[in-house]
């Protein structure tokens, strides 16, 4: 392969719509973490559509969900360190065109940095490294009744 034939393959973009399913919008490319997660949204009985790749989340908070290619989730549930600061950057948008949509950022290990990013996001919820499943269950089961009574 050229260089040209090279450069011009890794400098494509997706431009396919990225798909999920459900009520929760879960960013997790942590295999483990992703499951736990799943099992307990599970468990409340929400209908969890997954997004494990970074550039696939990126694509979908800055392009699909504001084109309407893809349905607006009822919540988002995110690792903030998967997304970097250009899909920080993409949810803050979101959350700017659509403030009814409740948003919980977490990360297992925060920098001040990225606590501060996390912080830019209007209206979200975010989760201390040290919150344990009870609190992350609490949040989710507390923001998803009040997005469906219209709170």
């Amino acid at each position: 392969m050229s260089k040209a034939g090279r450069a011009a393959f890794w400098g494509e973009s997706r431009r396919r719509p990225v798909v999920f399913q459900g009520q929760v919008l879960l960013l997790e490319n942590l295999k483990e973490r992703r499951q736990f997660m799943c099992d307990m949204l599970a468990q409340e009985r929400f209908e969890v559509g997954v997004v494990e790749d970074a550039r696939d989340a990126l694509q979908l908070l800055s392009e699909d969900l504001f084109s309407g290619q893809t349905q607006v989730p009822e919540l988002i549930l995110c690792n903030a360190r998967m997304l970097g600061d250009a899909g920080l950057a993409a949810l803050e948008r979101l959350c700017d065109s659509h403030p009814d949509v409740p948003v919980i950022l977490y990360s297992a290990f925060t920098s001040p940095r990225l606590r501060e990013r996390m912080a830019r996001i209007p209206g979200a919820w975010i989760l201390d490294p040290s919150s344990d499943q009870e609190e992350l269950r609490s949040a989710v089961v507390s923001l998803a009744a009040s997005r469906q009574m219209g709170l």
